[in-house]
């Protein structure tokens, strides 16, 4: 991991949600809007999900975690990881280190399943269903 001195008024920043504009729209059909939620994101993420997010060419997660989360340094380790498990392994990584230093934990972790983010997985696994379904002519 890329080490840097981060203030904890810059740690306090990077665990905050973003503006809503600026959230990150998974693949499988919810948005996330912090660090954690991309912790917890890439914890259940399937590996197609995840590989339509990270090819050879691209890093969806490190361009977000740069671009409006504002952690470069968390940024440019995402950006060597080619796996999920790596990728995830990061991120909670990285939360442990700006809790330690902020004082403060980024948020509950027993309230993961949001109302927001089970209806966002519900609705994109629904929606898969359906579309394949209707693509093997079932419907």
């Amino acid at each position: 991991m890329t080490k840097k001195i981060l203030l904890p008024e810059d740690a306090n920043l990077i665990l905050m949600d973003v503006v809503p504009k600026y959230e990150f729209n998974i693949h499988m059909g919810t948005s996330i809007k912090n660090l954690q939620e991309l912790a917890d994101t890439l914890e259940i993420m399937d590996e197609n999900t995840f590989k339509h997010h990270v090819t050879n060419e691209k890093n969806d997660f490190s361009n977000w975690v740069r671009d409006a989360v504002g952690d470069i340094s968390l940024s440019k380790d995402l950006l060597k990881a080619k796996t999920r498990e790596k990728s995830f392994k990061l991120v909670s990584q990285r939360i442990k280190q700006i809790e330690k230093l902020s004082g403060h934990p980024a948020r509950d972790k027993t309230g993961f399943f949001t109302n927001e983010l089970f209806i966002g997985l519900l609705l994109g696994l629904i929606l898969g269903f359906l579309i394949s379904a209707i693509i093997q002519g079932l419907i």
